[in-house]
């Protein structure tokens, strides 16, 4: 039994005249009356009573012509299911994130791009920066937002970036430290202070060294703190001084209450979220539709920069 001899069913059961089916499924009456017959003989029952002036169902022709009816339904929805595929609007995406992704802004985008194709799905692997980039070579996940890629590109992975968000960094400190009634300090000022650092393989750690070399000085790391709140947690108990996203210490400053305050500091520095991709010749349909999104918004929202590629 196949499709089309299916299809040739329900056309004759339709208009009940060979020729007029025929002229509906493009072949001959001929051919289409052999088919029929091929498929009678195939079943071993009679789906059509054929008289020189008439085409009419049997009771087994009427019960052929709904199960019929139901399969061809059928494989239009498994075609249109699979067309969403095709084209991108359906599948899963897997996502590396530095943590405190909401901090920076990102996940409303993720949320506004889920609303566009509401039947794709996503999968979220959070590590620290550093860590995320095998992944991306190795395709365990298929974009990342990363937090320092400007600045430190890995060698001989082939990925592109788009810049979407742009923060100052800042100093937290205890509130009865010296700096924290001061609007902006010299960040060579700090130079004998006690840093609470995150993990060595994030963005933040590598943002500290390259702000206070760029000052002149090494710094002195006392603790170090897997989690943003373990560090604001440190400073809030005068431990120690960090340095920080703007965004992240404006999100910590509730959960410390009182105890920190967040202090600018000059020269200048900034940390860019940028969306990461591995550089393929062709990306998925769902993860290029994933991409053309946040590229777009970063060519509107950002600045109009090309992606900086990693050869």
């Amino acid at each position: 039994m196949e499709i089309y001899q299916l299809k040739y069913i329900l056309a004759v059961a339709k208009h009940q005249n060979f020729s007029r089916a025929a002229e509906e499924v493009c072949v001959t009456p001929s051919s289409l009356s052999q088919q029929i017959k091929k498929l009678e003989d195939e079943l071993g029952v009679v789906l059509f009573g054929r008289t020189t002036r008439s085409v009419h169902l049997t009771p087994a022709g009427t019960e052929f012509v709904e199960h019929a009816k139901k399969i061809i339904s059928d494989i239009a929805d498994i075609n249109m299911a699979m067309q969403q595929y095709v084209v991108g609007e359906s599948g899963q995406i897997s996502i590396g994130n530095v943590p405190a992704l909401g901090a920076f802004g990102i996940t409303p985008l993720i949320a506004a791009f889920q609303k566009t194709y509401p039947k794709i799905s996503f999968e979220f692997h959070e590590a620290e920066c550093f860590d995320l980039y095998p992944l991306l070579s190795s395709g365990k996940i298929d974009v990342a937002f990363l937090t320092a890629y400007h600045k430190y590109k890995p060698e001989k992975i082939p990925l592109e970036s788009y810049p979407l968000i742009q923060d100052e960094l800042v100093i937290i400190t205890n509130t009865s430290h010296p700096f924290a009634s001061r609007e902006i300090i010299d960040l060579h000022e700090a130079s004998e202070e006690t840093f609470i650092c995150l993990s060595k393989s994030s963005g933040a750690f590598a943002d500290t060294l390259d702000a206070c070399k760029l000052s002149g000085f090494e710094p002195k790391f006392g603790y170090d703190a897997h989690y943003v709140d373990t560090c604001v947690g440190l400073v809030a108990e005068g431990m120690g001084i960090a340095i920080l996203s703007s965004r992240i210490a404006q999100k910590a400053m509730p959960s410390a209450g009182k105890g920190i305050a967040i202090v600018r500091f000059k020269p200048k520095a900034t940390r860019t979220v940028s969306v990461v991709f591995p550089k393929k010749k062709k990306l998925s349909p769902v993860v290029s539709n994933f991409k053309n999104f946040f590229v777009h918004w970063s060519q509107e929202n950002y600045l109009h920069n090309p992606p900086c590629e990693q050869q």
